[in-house]
């Protein structure tokens, strides 16, 4: 493999509207070595170490939010992704929400990316060539009205899971158990209805997951909670 990181950079809509502000969505995904859907249970092989995604937003786009990873500011207002290490086979992603100015109808640069990341056995960091990411802006209702990205859309629910966990366990050890688990099931029934609709067993062993989880924290603190009041 030449560049030792293989990418996927996709928007969650293909065209937006070209007056007043917009939101988008992009997930960036990247793997190394041979993806196979189902792994062995070894080790896998560390490819490359230190992974950063380098970004350069165009003037007219506004950074939002992160979802699945943290950034810190580079220069020329670049920002840098932090993504640890890439091991051979697997997978990983984050996205990020933009929010775009007013432009002209046609093709429009929004965002330029660059990995660079140290190879397995060296200490020099290597660079791969800077991508320009585009989006189209138009005034065609009909291309406008296209549903969103389904893969998209998934990836950023799965994505908002572990920030919804570590929200319900501060709930639950501040005492408030009913909140604590309306989070995580509210949360569930989310996933449960995308996942019907697109009948998708991603999404809907997540909701199971977070249904165990309540089912589980509410039986511990209510557990808790009990001995404490036995024992106080």
């Amino acid at each position: 493999m030449q560049s030792g990181i293989q990418d996927q950079f996709t928007w969650n809509r293909n065209h937006i509207f070209a007056s007043g502000m917009n939101k988008a969505i992009l997930l960036v995904e990247w793997y190394g070595g041979t993806l196979r859907p189902a792994r062995r249970r070894t080790s896998p092989k560390l490819i490359a170490r230190d992974v950063e995604l380098h970004l350069w937003l165009e003037p007219h786009v506004t950074l939002l939010r992160i979802y699945g990873a943290k950034a810190r500011r580079g220069l020329n207002h670049s920002l840098i992704m932090p993504l640890g290490h890439l091991q051979d086979g697997v997978k990983q992603f984050f996205a990020i929400e933009l929010a775009l100015e007013p432009q002209s109808p046609g093709l429009h640069g929004v965002i330029s990316v660059q990995w660079r990341y140290k190879e397995r056995n060296k200490e020099r960091i290597k660079e791969l060539p800077v991508k320009e990411l585009y989006m189209n802006y138009t005034y065609h209702m009909g291309l406008l009205r296209q549903p969103e990205d389904f893969h998209v859309h998934k990836h950023v629910k799965l994505l908002e899971t572990p920030g919804v966990v570590k929200e319900a366990i501060r709930l639950f050890e501040f005492g408030d158990i009913e909140h604590g688990e309306w989070v995580l099931r509210r949360k569930g029934d989310e996933l449960l209805i995308s996942a019907a609709r697109n009948a998708d067993g991603r999404l809907l062993a997540e909701a199971d997951m977070l249904y165990q989880l309540s089912e589980h924290y509410v039986g511990t603190y209510m557990n808790r909670n009990t001995s404490l009041v036995r024992n106080g």
